[in-house]
């Protein structure tokens, strides 16, 4: 019996009947890699609605996703783009990291820190969800961020070390937009090369380190 409950919220119609079918079978996949790794013994609704109905979708994949509890997941989609499979895939498997996090650590997220360290550490998972599957296909979004070089890095930190210990920041200038000092998706490059540095400094796999405490981070 399947853990992840799919809704896909199309009650205009919006989807086809063969973009409805890569949804479930991507769904299918994302679900048994998380099973295969983690214990994934609770439910998750994962609603799919057309990107008009909610929030704005990475331009250049047509396609994001929010997670609002460890029980919920949003992935909002362009529907006037050709939805991917592998995007679909990657995209819940990033997701599905912080549900995973959310259902089985007794700790939140309360500084810019934290928020870095569990965006790192959801982008990790879905780059080894790809990886796996032997999925070439990757998202811009993902290829942008594995390519951040180290000059980049030190450009990010500069900016945003005295401010890690913050409890409120302006999450699209530092995850999203970035502005005349931080590049776009900045939170995320740090967060990736911070989990990646961790993962080797430590001779951890992502699965153990997703349930890692924030504070072995630091």
């Amino acid at each position: 019996m399947s853990n992840i409950k799919l809704l896909i919220a199309d009650a205009n119609d919006k989807f086809t009947t063969n973009q409805i079918n890569i949804i479930e079978k991507a769904t299918a996949l994302a679900e048994k890699f998380i099973s295969k790794n983690f214990n994934f013994d609770y439910e998750v609704n994962v609603i799919v609605v057309p990107s008009l109905y909610l929030f704005n979708v990475i331009p250049e994949d047509g396609i994001s996703g929010r997670t609002y509890r460890s029980d919920m997941i949003v992935i909002s989609i362009n529907i006037e783009s050709e939805i991917s499979e592998d995007f679909f895939y990657e995209t819940l498997c990033h997701e599905l990291s912080h549900s995973i996090r959310w259902g089985k650590v007794s700790e939140h997220s309360v500084t810019l820190f934290n928020d870095i360290i569990l965006e790192g550490l959801a982008i990790t998972l879905e780059e080894k969800a790809m990886a796996d599957e032997k999925k070439k296909n990757l998202q811009y979004f993902l290829k942008e961020i594995q390519k951040t070089d180290k000059l980049t890095i030190n450009k990010i930190l500069s900016v945003l070390e005295n401010h890690l210990d913050n409890s409120t920041y302006d999450f699209n200038k530092i995850f999203i937009d970035g502005d005349e000092s931080l590049p776009r998706w900045s939170g995320y490059r740090l967060g990736y090369y911070l989990v990646k540095k961790y993962l080797q400094d430590k001779s951890k796999d992502i699965y153990t380190a997703t349930l890692d405490r924030y504070k072995e981070f630091i």
